[in-house]
């Protein structure tokens, strides 16, 4: 009996905790995004002067923006926060490895047109700052999936299947 007593605090806990990550993750990419689309200009000749293709970096110019936005308004809606928190891991995960290479010395002169509080950090830094943000983004992820798991409910989520539960019902009502 002691574990049904603790287990809605620890379920108000996590969900507490979810919502400080998302507000986070928020605080991270609306500033970002919205940086990258009033400095447009700055922001296409950064991407533009990064030792990738043209051809790439033109589909970056437009993807990064789109992509940073999708995941702001993924994660505000409750409906496709997983999808938010999943789009967020991923790019954060890509934005940690470019910086990785970077600091692997694999190019000589790196430019960053990343705007916001984080331009003015060190590409060290800026390494860090990306870790916490791609931990904060999978810790979300993670949480989110204790939660869903949680919320199945009572005997379905302990005795098997939801529709085995449903066959088990109806078949002891028929006698």
């Amino acid at each position: 009996m002691e574990t049904t007593a603790i287990y809605p605090n620890q379920l108000k806990r996590k969900r507490i905790t979810l919502n400080i990550v998302i507000i986070l993750l928020l605080l991270l990419w609306i500033p970002v995004s919205i940086d990258k689309i009033t400095n447009f200009a700055a922001f296409k000749s950064g991407i533009l002067r990064q030792p990738i293709s043209d051809s790439l970096g033109y589909i970056l110019i437009y993807m990064l923006p789109a992509l940073e936005l999708i995941t702001v308004l993924a994660l505000i809606m409750e409906k496709y926060r997983k999808a938010g928190l999943i789009l967020s891991t991923g790019l954060m995960t890509a934005f940690t490895a470019y910086i990785v290479v970077a600091l692997m010395g694999a190019w000589e002169k790196l430019p960053c047109e990343c705007g916001s509080v984080i331009s003015g950090m060190t590409w060290l830094q800026h390494f860090f700052f990306n870790l916490l943000f791609l931990f904060l983004s999978g810790w979300g992820l993670y949480l989110w999936y204790k939660l869903r798991g949680s919320n199945a409910g009572g005997e379905t989520t302990e005795g098997g299947s939801a529709k085995r539960q449903i066959k088990k019902y109806s078949l002891t009502s028929k006698f």
